[in-house]
């Protein structure tokens, strides 16, 4: 990929998060049409840095002074040895396992929200190859610099940036991953509709996080696993998903503590023909059963009408519409 060809792909795959505004290339960062600039923290692998503190919620915050902190990436790595310990896996095993879900394929433009220390990152690289695009964002400085360190592929673009408000542009990728720490957000819907915005109609959205199963809830085991980590009592936000989210999955991993959501963005609510008619007594159409709805009557109305719509063989429905259309019929205009 030459310097010019991967100078544009860097660019089209950022956008001024909120507005959307299409950025330029500066010697100093990415920069909107007025003159603000988002500068790079690393100038040889241009990761950018999109963070406005003005826009960040008090529990972003601390989470950012935390995730930022001078022996963060020590602990970050402490607790995923002693998580994958805990659970008798291999973290590779367990990584091939998570992306699986994502259905990569040669040449795929995938984003990874909160990427840590990018310990999925080859593994992705290895599935879209090198003519597909990898981004990878996190909140904490201190960990995409440490990832950037670690990996620098060309097709590879790193930004610290809020998951809430994505830096790139809607429907951009193919697939759109996320695990562990959506339970922190500030605004987890939110976070959810990013992920769904920048994702391609009929791609795939994966992400989970801390969470232990339904069907364990009030035993020991979860007693023992919520005292050791509160953030194991969370609940999948299932009510959170967009409306437009197709062929959803809900799985619980990692000695069922942890849930992994799955949908695929389409373009609108679920297809359902409304106008096919019901057989049997009641009949009518979603659409007419709806839409149609008229004031109560008393019971003994209701049963004679239902009584005589058996007695003839229709369903109450084209018994009603008769009755209106002889009892009332249209007036022609004067």
């Amino acid at each position: 990929m030459n310097n010019t060809v991967k100078e544009l792909t860097f660019c089209n795959g950022f956008c001024e998060p909120v507005t959307y505004q299409r950025l330029e290339i500066s010697s100093e960062g990415l920069m909107n049409a007025q003159g603000t600039l988002y500068p790079y923290i690393d100038n040889a692998q241009k990761v950018v840095n999109f963070i406005k503190p003005t826009a960040l919620t008090e529990l972003e915050i601390a989470n950012l002074q935390m995730y930022n902190s001078e022996n963060a990436t020590d602990i970050y790595r402490n607790f995923l040895t002693w998580l994958f310990e805990s659970f008798g896996q291999t973290e590779k095993d367990f990584r091939q396992q998570l992306l699986s879900n994502l259905a990569l394929k040669k040449g795929m433009n995938v984003l990874v929200t909160g990427c840590g220390l990018g310990e999925d990152i080859p593994l992705i690289m290895e599935m879209i190859g090198p003519k597909g695009q990898l981004h990878a964002q996190d909140l904490s400085r201190a960990m995409v610099k440490a990832a950037s360190d670690l990996h620098s592929d060309t097709n590879l673009y790193f930004s610290v940036s809020n998951g809430n408000t994505l830096p790139h542009p809607s429907r951009y990728f193919d697939a759109v991953f996320h695990f562990g720490g959506i339970n922190l957000f500030g605004d987890v819907k939110k976070a959810v509709a990013e992920l769904e915005r920048v994702c391609k109609i009929g791609g795939r959205v994966v992400f989970g996080d801390e969470g232990i199963a339904p069907h364990l809830r009030g035993t020991q085991y979860a007693d023992i696993a919520i005292n050791n980590i509160k953030l194991w009592e969370s609940l999948p936000p299932l009510h959170l998903l967009p409306t437009n989210a197709l062929n959803i999955e809900l799985k619980f991993i990692l000695g069922n503590c942890f849930y992994l959501l799955a949908f695929t963005p389409s373009d609108g609510f679920p297809k359902m023909n409304i106008d096919i008619v019901h057989k049997g007594i009641r009949g009518g159409s979603a659409r007419t059963r709806y839409f149609g709805k008229i004031e109560g009557v008393r019971e003994s109305s209701r049963k004679k009408l239902y009584d005589e719509a058996q007695k003839r063989g229709v369903s109450v429905h084209d018994l009603l519409e008769e009755m209106i259309a002889t009892k009332l019929p249209d007036r022609e205009a004067d």
